[in-house]
Order: C-alpha cells, then sequence, then structure tokens
C-alpha cells in the first residue's frame, strides 16, 4: 500500500476543495475495515522461494501448506494409508499406497486383503491419474493376504523399478516379512511381476534384526531385555542407491518398543545389517530415547518408541522423518502420535541430531471426535521428498479423522521463510513468543487440526465481555539493522460463534521505545477462514516493531494462523502457487 504526504495547500480554492475531498477519500480507504478474501486451498504464508533443509534446520525455512486429498474429494478413506511418492527426473511424480479388496473366499488375519496401487501427477499433485494395481493379491503367493506399506525405487542404471514391502500370506501360523517385485522400464504404471530369483519373502520377520541387536551393549538389546528379541521389520524406506547397494530404512518391535534401523543390499537376496565396517549401523538409529524427550506430553509410562520413517539425503546430511507414539503401536484412541525430524553426516552413527527447534514437527490430533476419543493413529505416512525441476523439498502425511473432509494425505513444500515472528505459524503448539495485554484476553494453541487452515495446531484468542480496546495479543520484534523500505504483515483468521471483527496493528518504535508510527487495520472476521495481507512504509529510525491482534467483540472466541512480519526492499506480492 503507498502512503501519500498531505498536499500543500494553493491559493486556489477549487484545487484545495478538490484535495481535501481527496484526502479524506484516501483516510477512508485508509481506515476502512478491509473484507479478508476467502482463503483458497493452496494459499500460505510461505514465500515460494524453494529452500534447503539445512535452511529448516537452522529456521530460515517453513513448511507451506498448498493442499489436501481427502475422503470427500477422492472418494477413498485412509488414502495416505501405505503411502510412498517417487519423482523422476522430468517431474513425474508417482503415489504408491494401499487398496483394501474385500476376498471373502481368503481367510486373513487383516480382514480386508491389502494391495498396492500407483498414481501419476505431471502437475505437481494438483491432479493424479486414475490408479492402477502393481501388486494383486494371489492365493500361493507370500503375498496373499498383504503387500503394503513398502518402499520404491526407480533404478535407472538397469532401468527397472523395485518395490520392497510388508508382506503377508493366508497360512495360520503367518508373521509379516518381507517382499520383493520388480518391474522393468520406467514406467511404474502397471504389475509388478518379476519375482527375485530365490523366490519371496526376502527379509524373514527378525532377519535383519537379529543382525543389529546381538549386544548387550545395543540400545535395543537392552530396551528389550536381551538380544535378538526385535522383529517385524516394515515400513520399509529405499532412501539410496549407490550404484552396488540398496540403502534401506525399516521399523522392528518388540512386543511393547518400537524401533529404526538401517540395512543395504545389492540384490534383496542377501543383506547386510548390523556392521558398522560395512557402512551400517551397530544398532537402532532411532528408538524411545530419542523421543522421551520430546515436546509432548506423553502418557504416565512415556514414548514406546517410534515406526515409520522417511529418508533424504541432501549436502553432507541424511535428514529422517520419524513418527513416535505413547501406550502402544496398534494404533489406540486417544495416543499421541507425532512425528519428528533426525539428521546425521553417517549413516553408522546410532545418536542422530535432534530438529535443533525441538520435535516433534508434526503433532497428532486431540480432537475428540467420538465418545472414546481422539482417532487412533491420526497422523500416518509421512514422507520427505524432492523434486528437481523446481528445487523444492516437499513433505506429505495422512490425517485420520472420521470427518470425510478432514480425512486424507496433506501435502507441503519447504519455503524460505522471512518470517520475523516467533512461532507465527504456531507449528510448535504453544504460545511461545506471544503476550498478552489487558484484560480478559486469554491464549491456547490448539492441536484439532480440522478446525485449522493447514491441519496443524492454531491460536484460539478468546475474550470476555470486559475486553477493552487495549485488549491484545502481540510479539514485538527487534527488525535487522539493514532493514529498509517496507514492513509486510499478516495472517489467517476467522470468529467462532458469529462474525466479528479484529484491530491488526503495527506499531514502529526507535532505540528508546518511541513511538514512531503506529497503523491499525480494522478486519471482518467470519466464521470461515480468511487471509489479511498489508504493507506499510517502514521509518528510518524504526528497530522494533510490535504486532497486535486486539479482539473487537468481546465473548468471542478467534483463531489465528500463519501469521508473520516481514522487512523488505519491495512489495511485491507473496508468490502461494503450489
Amino acid at each position: 500500500m503507498k502512503w501519500y504526504k498531505r498536499p500543500v495547500p494553493i491559493v486556489f480554492s477549487m484545487i484545495l476543495m478538490a484535495l481535501l475531498i481527496l484526502a479524506a477519500f484516501l483516510f477512508l480507504i485508509r481506515g476502512a475495515a478491509p473484507t479478508p478474501d476467502p482463503l483458497p486451498q493452496g494459499s500460505s504464508s510461505g514465500s515460494g522461494i524453494p529452500a534447503s533443509m539445512d535452511d529448516y534446520w537452522n529456521g530460515r525455512a517453513e513448511w507451506s501448506f498448498f493442499r489436501k486429498d481427502t475422503n470427500a474429494s477422492t472418494g477413498v478413506r485412509g488414502y495416505y494409508a501405505g503411502a510412498s511418492v517417487r519423482v523422476m527426473k522430468d517431474g513425474t511424480w508417482y503415489l504408491f499406497n494401499r487398496k483394501a479388496v474385500k476376498d471373502p473366499s481368503i481367510q486373513c488375519g487383516t480382514g480386508d486383503v491389502l494391495e498396492t496401487q500407483v498414481r501419476k501427477s505431471t502437475d505437481k499433485g494438483v491432479t493424479w491419474s486414475d490408479p492402477v494395481v502393481i501388486v494383486p493379491h494371489k492365493l500361493g503367493t507370500a503375498y496373499s493376504c498383504a503387500a503394503t506399506d513398502g518402499g520404491v525405487w526407480y533404478n535407472e542404471k538397469e532401468n527397472k523399478w523395485v518395490y520392497l514391502f510388508q508382506c503377508l500370506d493366508n497360512s495360520s501360523s503367518s508373521t509379516w516379512n518381507g517382499c520383493v517385485l520388480s518391474r522393468e522400464g520406467d514406467d511404474p504404471m502397471g504389475p509388478f511381476t518379476i519375482e527375485p530369483p530365490g523366490g519371496n519373502p526376502v527379509i524373514v520377520s527378525g532377519q535383519l534384526w537379529n543382525a543389529i541387536c546381538d549386544d548387550f551393549d545395543d540400545d535395543c538389546s537392552s530396551l528389550s531385555f536381551g538380544p535378538r528379541q526385535v522383529y517385524d521389520e516394515g515400513t520399509f524406506d529405499i532412501f539410496k542407491y549407490d550404484g552396488t547397494y540398496y540403502w534401506v530404512g525399516f521399523h522392528g518391535f518388540d512386543r511393547a518398543h518400537g524401533f529404526r534401523g538401517i540395512a543395504k543390499t545389492a540384490d534383496f537376496q542377501t543383506w547386510i545389517a548390523g556392521d558398522p565396517s560395512q557402512g551400517v549401523p551397530s544398532d537402532a538409529i532411532q528408538d524411545l530415547q530419542d523421543s522421551a524427550t520430546w515436546r509432548e506430553q506423553w502418557d504416565q509410562f512415556g514414548s514406546i518408541g517410534v515406526g515409520a520413517g522417511s529418508m533424504i539425503e541432501e549436502g553432507d546430511y541424511y535428514y529422517n522423518l520419524v513418527e513416535a507414539s505413547d501406550i502402544n503401536l496398534s494404533c489406540l484412541y486417544n495416543q499421541n502420535w507425532d512425528i519428528g525430524l533426525f539428521r546425521s553426516k553417517s549413516l553408522t552413527n546410532t545418536a542422530w541430531e535432534q530438529y535443533p527447534g525441538g520435535n516433534p514437527i508434526i503433532y497428532s490430533s486431540k480432537a475428540k471426535e467420538e465418545e472414546r476419543g481422539s482417532p487412533p493413529c491420526n497422523v500416518q505416512y509421512a514422507r520427505l521428498f524432492q523434486d528437481p525441476t523446481n528445487g523444492f523439498t516437499y513433505m506429505a502425511y495422512g490425517r485420520n479423522s472420521n470427518d470425510p473432509e478432514y480425512d486424507g494425505f496433506y501435502w507441503y513444500r519447504l519455503e524460505k521463510s522471512y518470517n520475523l515472528l516467533t512461532n507465527g505459524n504456531l507449528w510448535r503448539a504453544d504460545t511461545e513468543g506471544w503476550k498478552t495485554d489487558g484484560e480478559g484476553v486469554k491464549i491456547e494453541a490448539l492441536r484439532l487440526p480440522n478446525n485449522s487452515p493447514d491441519g496443524t495446531p492454531y491460536m484460539a484468542i478468546s475474550c470476555k465481555e470486559g475486553c477493552g480496546k487495549s485488549s491484545a495479543v502481540y510479539q514485538e520484534i527487534e527488525i535487522p539493522t539493514n532493514a529498509e523500505g517496507i514492513v509486510r504483515f499478516g495472517g489467517k483468521f476467522l470468529s467462532e460463534e458469529k462474525d466479528g471483527a479484529l484491530d491488526i496493528l503495527v506499531r514502529q518504535m526507535n532505540a528508546d521505545h518511541k513511538m514512531l508510527r503506529t497503523d491499525k487495520y480494522s478486519i471482518a472476521a467470519s466464521t470461515s477462514w480468511a487471509s489479511f495481507d498489508q504493507s506499510i512504509a517502514l521509518k528510518s529510525k524504526t528497530v522494533l516493531l510490535r504486532y497486535e491482534i486486539i479482539p473487537r467483540n468481546g465473548g468471542l472466541t478467534y483463531r489465528a494462523d500463519d501469521l508473520y512480519v516481514e522487512t523488505s526492499t519491495s512489495d511485491n506480492r507473496r508468490q502461494v502457487s503450489p
């Protein structure tokens, strides 16, 4: 928004009158309550500029929501189940996920028979082709009851796709094993029919973990009360092929605790695990000792460890996105089931760095959707992947909900952040950085993803009837010493009970806290999320900014999310395309 100096009076009365009318008009525009635009799917507070994982690690990037594929939009509940995403060099995306099939001729412990299918997108996940089943169930195979939760890789050297997955047959003593199938060519949209030379399964339950948890000094042995107690290799993640070996991440379970491990193989017949001299770790890379200290109120017995994971290599580091829970890995109501981020320069390392901003970075829902409480495993199958054609890193994960408008796969991309606010998008699920002023105003960070614009935590601002004009939610920000030009600010807002109104203020102060300028915008807040974005001129002596949100209607509860303040030398519109 441009700013106009007051016109200099001149002697000609008609010109003076015209200028006064113009000044009054500009004043009304500046003081009027703009009606926020409805929040479109894909709107975000991101910059639209690709960021690296190292940027995110060091607080220079944020995950920006750009779409969701829900039960309502796809006709499929649990669209995210067993999900894995691969991107080709030309930017084509492939989404592999689970298909549940009813077949009364087969008795399976899973109930429905589980198959794997694939979809294709040529527009960065905006639209998808119809699914094609790549592993159908077939009597007499190791996957007659289930083929799911796998890792997929295109081997460009050999021009073939490989899919390593959890498999279950229909025998009475069946346990989860690991199977692999291949398909020739660069197109995965068809059956994977090539069996390994030695047949399936290629991993028998416990095979890899027995090689890893073989010493009492291993965490996965001491936590399991002895060596070789971990089994159930699954949620496979093929994260690297070095020209000879496929590198694979997988979970493990000891009937009480969850673990994450790494192994490698050249042919999926012979596996190397537990041997640091060959580049693989001698212990689990994540377990309950890693998740115990997360910013989470675990139940009285604490976290029971980790499960599924997704890894990418970038620069000198490997980044691993890992789920952790309490109570049990069997998916129960009212569990805390969150996702955190780790990194390491070495794959033999068994003590990976935790995200310095604090884990988790994705929180499970606290919404009591039914009498039994919050849905089981309500955050699932988080995936990290990168698109070489636009330089973006993406994250996607599933949210389990009884509401078809919100049960689905949520997609985010990593963008450079110039936000000066602490915890502006409430990603921490707390109100760190935010303060209140005046009587009657209360703030709370809520983990109710169906109530937010992007499936993440948001801030609830409640104000009693006695709230006055001085009742505010605010942050004071020291701005960069070289800041000049423009202050850009805004956020997303909603009024819960009925339409309301908010005042958004930005105050500029010098080093002595003397007020240099105050800009106030009165905005309408409806019962639907809407975005507010504005920009003002930055005074040359400004060193402090105070960003304020003032509820104008007592007795209402407002929601706020994706709040930001930036300084810039230009006033270009923020980029929000997916």
